[in-house]
């Protein structure tokens, strides 16, 4: 089982042509840490994007985040991210640096780098990402990793457990042109 502390993975990509970004269906956000004695898993369905024209910022509000276990959450919300002065965790990238495919069926595969802030502090990222053109919509799939403790979070650890600082990042989003 893999979780926690891990800060989403928000990430836009957009063809320069597109006017204005937006997320049509349910986003699936994943962040995983490996711990000493298990894995851990947070997932969300909760990500919004804001398109100033030049830059694509992937939001996460990270209450949202839940690991199945309450106790666990209340850390990773409370102890670890302290969502109170922090709620949310941003993915910004570069509009025009994205490549999307232009035809429905086609396929591309891609990296940006952006920038990822969590816990008030932003540090450069680099998104690896895989795009799918449909009819009417783009589906992105995209990961990135970071480090917690870059980011002023302390390294996570309860009764044992203790999850390595570099965790994974993932969101699964489909997007069209508003």
């Amino acid at each position: 089982m893999r979780w926690f502390s891990a800060v989403p993975i928000l990430w836009a990509f957009a063809a320069p042509a597109w006017a204005a970004v937006k997320v049509v269906g349910t986003p699936k956000v994943t962040f995983a840490a490996t711990g000493t004695v298990m894995d851990m898993e947070g997932v969300g369905s909760t990500l919004t994007v804001s398109d100033d024209g030049t830059t694509l910022r992937f939001t996460v509000p990270m209450k949202t985040v839940s690991t199945d276990n309450s106790l666990r959450d209340d850390h990773m919300h409370n102890t670890y991210l302290e969502v109170g002065k922090f709620p949310d965790v941003v993915v910004a990238v570069p509009k025009a640096e994205f490549k999307l495919p232009a035809a429905a069926g086609e396929k591309l595969k891609g990296s940006v780098t952006g920038t990822f802030t969590a816990h008030g502090v932003t540090q450069p990222v680099k998104v690896n990402y895989a795009a799918k053109r449909g009819d009417a919509s783009t589906k992105v799939d995209a990961t990135f990793d970071f480090d917690v403790s870059q980011h002023g979070i302390a390294i996570p650890s309860y009764l044992g457990v203790t999850l390595d600082p570099k965790m994974k990042g993932a969101a699964a989003v489909e997007l069209v042109d508003g």
